[in-house]
Order: C-alpha cells, then structure tokens, then sequence
C-alpha cells in the first residue's frame, strides 16, 4: 500500500488524500505549532490537536478498511469468522486503538467536549485547566515555572496535556507506519 494515492470520494478535502498526508499536513503541524514556545498553553492549538488526532482514527479506517482488518488480523485481534461485517471490524479497531493508546479515550473526550456543549457520557476526565506557573522538568538546577494544560481524571490524578498528546501522536505516527497508509 505504501505510495498509493487514496481519493477521498467526496473531493473535498484540497490535497488530503492518504491518513500519511492528514498526519504530516494537520495533525503534524498543528502539534508542532502547539509545541512552540509561544502556543505551549494555547487552548486553542490543544483542542484542534486533540480533534485532528481523534479523526485521524476515522481517517485511517476509512481509507483501507482492508489494510486495518489484515492487520488487525495479523495482532490476532479479529478473527477470520466476522471478516465481512465492516461495523463490526471498526468496533474492534476502535477497541485496539484504545487498548494499545489508552490515552486515546481522553483525546476523544477533549474532542468531544469542544463539539458539543455537554457530553451525554461521564468518560474518564473528571476537569480540564490550565496551571500557572508548574516546574518545567529540569532538575539539573535550570529548572523553571511554565504554565501547563492540565486534565484530572477520575482518580483526581493531575496528567499535563503536552505529555498525553505525545504518546497518541506518537502511537498514531506508529500505527499509519504499520499500516503503510
């Protein structure tokens, strides 16, 4: 599959036409552009990553449902027996993604949050907010405060957003490579 050029049937997606060119030209930019200094704790730049990676699964599985089921196939994830049934297998997929990116539920529900005024589901976000002034990391004695977006789970556990965001847009980058979409 690597360097086949998918069309998206419905023409309108300007030159977006592979998960690869979805990762590299919005997802990919935008994290990057979140990652700058100057947009570190943009709100903004964090919900449209966190939108742009949730659909970016949709991205992947509607471009080579074939590509998905025999990889699914390969991790012994999926069975031979429902092969045909296409919900069936994308229910699956989704359950692989958030078995293998377990961070991948809390982008879903970011995404969801910025869409609709409330969500119908109580997932695993207990609050979203931005702290001031948190230590940047360093211990070598250059440390120095920024100011992070955070997310509280259900546990009342404190995870800052820039690190959760890695690890799916590192997953995802890892799963289109395994995919060779």
């Amino acid at each position: 599959m690597a360097g086949v050029i998918f069309k998206n049937p419905m023409g309108i997606t300007f030159d977006i036409r592979s998960p690869s060119d979805y990762y590299k030209n919005l997802l990919l930019d935008q994290y990057n552009e979140l990652m700058t200094e100057a947009n570190y704790n943009s709100v903004r730049h964090a919900i449209i990553c966190s939108v742009l990676a949730y659909h970016l699964r949709e991205w992947i599985w509607n471009c080579n449902k074939d590509a998905v089921k025999d990889y699914l196939l390969s991790q012994k994830f999926i069975s031979w027996s429902k092969i045909d049934n296409d919900d069936y297998i994308e229910c699956k997929f989704n359950e692989y993604v958030n078995q293998k990116c377990p961070d991948f539920r809390m982008i879903r529900e970011i995404c969801n949050g910025s869409k609709h005024f409330s969500t119908r589901e109580r997932g695993t976000i207990k609050d979203t907010y931005k702290r001031e002034g948190g230590l940047s990391g360093a211990f070598d004695g250059n440390a120095f405060q920024t100011d992070d977006l955070m997310i509280k789970d259900n546990n009342d556990n404190e995870i800052v957003f820039k690190f959760l965001l890695i690890r799916v847009v590192d997953y995802l980058n890892n799963l289109i490579c395994s995919l060779k979409i």
